[in-house]
């Protein structure tokens, strides 16, 4: 754990959590960071839901629209806590990956609110705003919606890769963010600029940057009726005949622009975590692998996370991005992030007992 000296959040979690005492082993068939970062993606195959839920829709003051999931009232978790789950680049409401956090969630009495951007699953996108990982108006709409309509819960978020730092970027901002208890921010780029440069990295790009590209820019270019200014379809007829798909370039040509940014640096810069981890008022717990490919040790702003008793950088020896399979897996399916997620919901209870 990676903390400052007078963080109470981290003398806490040495307490109760004792997964972070423990050797994690990693998978014996997926050891290989890049493997274990494939397990992720296997969950399509392996995590089946056995839950049901319902899926409503904001309508945001632009015009644009997001929808938030969560589960029916005979899940078995109260409403004591409330946990906002903000999915990676691509994922939304119907991931596997994401649906099986909202289980872990459920089984620790916590109920798990999936939140879903503009244009993903299935929704039509009706402005031409996203994959910003800055301040998302949209998850400030759901958090106010979460917050007014459940007076008496607490409240947290929950990242996962891109989607921690939207989760960070807005809190940061949010105008009621004293009333959020805590965030967990797992395999999430703490410093934008650096990641870049490892995403640039010949096995990075081809294994990571490319197919995420490639969905992103198929996203992009099957919602051009979204694009209404003479700008905004200069943008979009760019995009579309570009033959570049890596997410810096998708950045460099598309995004930065299109939200007013000179170039993909200062966008980058603006997006930035370790800015955030600096002062961030909210407890932080983010949860990274040494051996991430997107993302490894060397690049951690321990500077910043030493600085801030409120934040904590708990890290891993091995587990990739997002994978943190343990041992056992495929045949048991618990995960290193599982348990510790458990054992941080149980050790949030007791407080609030």
């Amino acid at each position: 754990i990676h903390a400052s000296p007078s963080s109470q959040l981290a003398q806490k979690l040495k307490e109760c959590c004792s997964v972070l005492s423990e050797v994690f082993y990693p998978s014996f068939l997926f050891a290989q960071p890049d493997l274990q970062s494939l397990t992720t993606e296997l969950s399509d195959f392996l995590l089946k839901t056995k839950l049901t839920y319902r899926t409503s829709v904001l309508h945001l003051p632009d015009g644009g629209q997001i929808s938030y999931t969560e589960p029916t009232e005979d899940c078995g978790a109260e409403k004591k806590m409330i946990f906002i789950i903000v999915p990676g680049y691509t994922g939304d409401h119907k991931s596997p990956y994401v649906l099986h956090m909202a289980e872990t969630l459920v089984k620790a009495n916590v109920w798990p609110v999936i939140f879903t951007d503009r244009g993903k699953g299935g929704m039509t996108m009706k402005t031409a705003k996203f994959f910003h990982a800055g301040y998302n108006d949209g998850l400030a709409m759901l958090l106010d919606t979460v917050i007014e309509n459940n007076p008496q819960s607490n409240y947290g978020v929950i990242g996962i890769s891109f989607g921690g730092m939207v989760a960070c970027n807005t809190l940061y901002q949010y105008h009621r963010k004293e009333e959020v208890m805590v965030q967990l921010i797992l395999s999430s780029p703490l410093d934008s600029l650096k990641t870049i440069t490892k995403l640039n990295a010949l096995r990075a790009k081809f294994l990571y940057s490319l197919p995420f590209g490639k969905k992103i820019k198929r996203l992009i270019s099957s919602n051009g009726d979204a694009f209404k200014t003479k700008a905004q379809k200069k943008l979009f007829r760019t995009i579309s005949r570009s033959e570049s798909v890596s997410i810096t370039d998708i950045d460099n040509i598309f995004i930065a622009p299109m939200f007013g940014y000179n170039n993909s640096t200062e966008y980058y810069k603006d997006i930035c975590l370790s800015r955030c981890l600096k002062d961030i008022s909210t407890f932080t717990i983010c949860v990274n692998a040494d051996d991430d490919p997107c993302y490894t040790k060397e690049l951690f702003p321990l500077e910043a996370v030493n600085k801030n008793p409120n934040v904590c950088l708990i890290s891993t020896a091995a587990g990739g991005h997002f994978g943190f399979a343990r041992f056992g897996w495929p045949f048991q399916r618990s995960t290193f992030t599982d348990r510790l997620i458990v054992q941080v919901m149980a050790m949030i209870h007791s407080q609030l007992s």
